[in-house]
């Protein structure tokens, strides 16, 4: 049986390979987010990947095992030099700004003004 799951599991990650490329690149932004978060001398700087790195920790698949994420992580980290550090993470950082200018731009551009009632309230009766 467990031949079998492995197996469905391997043929749907084959199937899907934008959404590896996705889970490769979350993986890659996830780890440098941490390595900033602990690493980063600026408290701003710490607290903007700490914020990353709750985004792209919710990117992973519930479903996903850590069999799964473990080979993903452990392939991504080696693209990771401190050359190439901090121009990743500020990719991974447009993307969530790309994001939150998405949903921004869904909304109205500025918000409904208050208009005042016609007429008053009527009075409750007995008073």
């Amino acid at each position: 049986m467990k031949i079998v799951r492995i197996g469905l599991a391997t043929a749907l990650l084959a199937a899907s390979g934008a959404a590896g490329a996705q889970s490769a690149t979350d993986a890659r932004c996830l780890l440098l987010s941490n390595a900033f978060a602990n690493g980063a001398k600026d408290e701003n700087a710490k607290k903007a990947a700490e914020v990353a790195g709750y985004f792209y920790l919710g990117r992973i698949s519930e479903h996903a095992t850590a069999a799964q994420l473990k080979p993903v992580l452990e392939r991504e980290s080696k693209s990771i030099t401190d050359a190439n550090a901090g121009a990743q993470m500020t990719s991974c950082v447009k993307a969530i700004q790309d994001k939150v200018q998405l949903v921004q731009s869904l909304g109205p551009s500025s918000p409904p003004a208050a208009t005042p009632p016609t007429k008053p309230p009527p009075n409750p009766q007995g008073r």
